[in-house]
């Protein structure tokens, strides 16, 4: 062979061999890039101070299970290296954790990936709408067919300044369904009517950025309750002794009076007296009118020397709102 094709063969070899190399370094720095979107999740996405937080490595092209992993939390790497899943602590409110991962496959890439948990948290106030008694430290009960008001008090700090309602953005969701109407910037109460059919309420809020990232969130089961009648004595010296109820029974002895009056405890109406407010009162059975206003009832001993018991009942209806409704009784006895 003469020197003429010698050499025209090793440049053929050479050039075929630089090709081979440029094109095995282009193909691995396409896969390179292709392996550039690492997903790094963090669940919950909105967590509370002191929350358990899951961080989870995943991607659709690079094998993990071969990769070596190393987690840095605020730029200092943990042991526990080569796992796809860790879990942190999140901190206090408006103190920020910064996430960083790092990936190094058995071909020699490095890829990397970050993320950062801020910490913020939403309380959420009840407050049904309907009658209570007087001097009652409590709140009334979620009802049938009735109203409350839901109250957001966020506590959300970034950059070491809390900050305020007006400027945070709400997202109400009823039972799955977001409520547009009431939702936005500074919106953080709303006003919900039970509907029917009658069923407890899922009440979640939302707060929002300017930029639709979610900073907290919260929710409620509003659980419906049962109205009821409490029953009590007017004394002719104390007035109402609203620190004893009457149940059951109640032993008049000889005194010649009682007046006995009757407390609604969580019906929508917000006056014990409202025109929507229907009281049936019965003796042994019997319809009897009030004596006075519809909530009272006065008993009086006609007969001297008379001994026995007399069942008293009422019942209590809301007319506005047909699912409304209760009935109690007790008994009182009289004479020696």
């Amino acid at each position: 062979m003469s020197g003429f094709f010698k050499k025209t063969i090793q440049i053929s070899l050479i050039l075929i061999a630089f090709f081979s190399i440029a094109y095995r370094a282009e193909a691995q720095e396409a896969v390179s890039d292709s392996l550039s979107s690492i997903n790094l999740s963090i669940t919950p996405n909105s967590p509370r101070a002191g929350d358990s937080v899951t961080l989870t490595l995943s991607s659709d092209l690079l094998d993990l299970d071969s990769s070596k992993i190393v987690w840095y939390i605020d730029d200092v790497a943990r042991k526990d290296t080569s796992n796809k899943s860790i879990i942190i602590k999140a901190k206090t409110n408006g103190q920020k954790t910064t996430i960083r991962v790092v990936v190094e496959t058995s071909d020699g890439i490095t890829k990397e990936t970050s993320g950062e948990i801020s910490p913020g948290g939403v309380d959420l106030i009840i407050e049904p709408m309907a009658y209570t008694l007087p001097f009652y430290k409590g709140k009334p009960q979620f009802l049938a067919l009735g109203t409350v008001k839901i109250i957001a008090a966020p506590d959300i700090t970034v950059s070491g300044t809390k900050i305020l309602s007006k400027n945070l953005n709400f997202k109400w969701i009823k039972d799955d369904y977001v409520l547009g109407s009431n939702s936005g910037k500074g919106r953080d109460s709303i006003i919900v009517n039970s509907t029917i059919p009658v069923r407890d309420i899922n009440i979640t809020v939302e707060i929002l950025d300017d930029g639709g990232n979610v900073l907290a969130t919260n929710s409620k089961l509003i659980i419906k309750n049962t109205p009821k009648i409490l029953f009590y004595e007017d004394n002719s010296l104390y007035g109402v002794l609203y620190n004893r109820a009457i149940t059951g029974s109640y032993y008049l002895g000889t005194k010649e009076e009682l007046k006995i009056v009757a407390k609604p405890f969580s019906f929508s109406f917000l006056k014990d007296t409202a025109s929507e407010a229907n009281y049936v009162w019965g003796v042994n059975g019997n319809s009897v009118s009030p004596n006075e206003k519809i909530n009272e009832l006065i008993l009086k001993q006609t007969t001297t020397g008379a001994k026995g018991t007399a069942s008293i009942s009422l019942d209590l209806n809301n007319t506005d709102k047909i699912n409304q409704y209760a009935s109690e009784a007790f008994d009182v006895s009289f004479g020696q």
